[in-house]
């Protein structure tokens, strides 16, 4: 599936960083007296969907990246990109509606997740030492 190292790193990072930060929520919920086994359930939904997102959308661009390195066609890597990114999108679209409409999950506690693995990566490079390059030093 993924066989370059610094592709791998990167998502758990940002899986860590997401994870972090839903507890946060859920911590945020409970000072403000809002927290709930819904609410709960619905963080830990939206942290899942996040995390797979991020993983299929590295799966996608690793894959691309291979495929462009190893001499083909670029406009077809970028085309597959693009393809796998709106059916991602589609699929999440999907799963929110179905789900939502459920009465079990909390709708915010379940959607802030997805703002999270981009909030992960921008403190991730933010932190990011002088000498890294997504991940990995540079000598």
């Amino acid at each position: 599936m993924l066989h370059n190292d610094a592709a791998i790193r990167q998502f758990f990072k940002i899986a860590l960083g997401v994870a972090a930060l839903t507890a946060l929520e859920v911590a945020v919920y409970a000072l403000l007296g809002r927290f709930s086994v819904n609410v709960l359930l619905g963080a830990l939904f939206g942290m899942a969907v996040s995390c797979a997102n991020f993983l299929a959308l590295t799966v996608t661009v690793s894959r691309a990246a291979d495929r462009v390195e190893s001499g083909a066609d670029a406009m077809k890597a970028k085309t597959a990109v693009q393809g796998s990114s709106t059916l991602r999108l589609l699929l999440l679209l999907g799963i929110y509606i179905a789900v939502l409409k459920l009465t079990t999950l909390d709708p915010l506690a379940s959607v802030l997740p997805l703002v999270f693995v981009q909030i992960s990566i921008s403190l991730f490079e933010f932190f990011r030492r002088d000498g890294e390059k997504n991940g990995s030093k540079r000598s």
